[in-house]
């Protein structure tokens, strides 16, 4: 089977994990923060993935009761990929057929707060 027609891992679903994070300063995401604060922080995110074309996939993610369209996509091998939403992009990897291992990065979580970013986080989610 050529690559164009291998499918994609059908990630439709609900996701949900806790993030691992390394953040500076505060913003929507992460309220309470002092400027130039750092804090460690462990917040319950969702990913509800509604649609999928193969390869490209879509949905909502909600961290703190925040909430964002995001879009995906796999690379080739099918197993890794990146994903967007208006405040910054990820890469994530299967590590089964239900765990996602999620990275995301941003230099900051709200134009409109210069106080909010950076952020650094890496975590895993599990399709409920």
């Amino acid at each position: 089977m050529s690559d164009s027609n291998k499918q994609a891992p059908n990630v439709i679903g609900t996701w949900v994990g806790k993030t691992n994070d390394a953040v500076i300063g505060g913003g929507s995401h992460y309220p309470d923060g002092e400027p130039g604060e750092v804090r460690f922080l462990g917040l319950t995110v969702t990913y509800q993935f509604n649609k999928q074309s193969n390869r490209a996939f879509a949905g909502i993610f909600t961290i703190e009761g925040h909430t964002v369209q995001i879009v995906g996509s796999f690379s080739s091998d099918l197993v890794s990929g990146t994903m967007a939403d208006k405040d910054g992009t990820y890469t994530f990897k299967m590590t089964g057929p239900n765990v996602m291992s999620v990275n995301f990065a941003s230099t900051t979580t709200d134009r409109y707060d210069q106080s909010a970013g950076p952020v650094a986080d890496c975590h895993e989610v599990t399709r409920q």
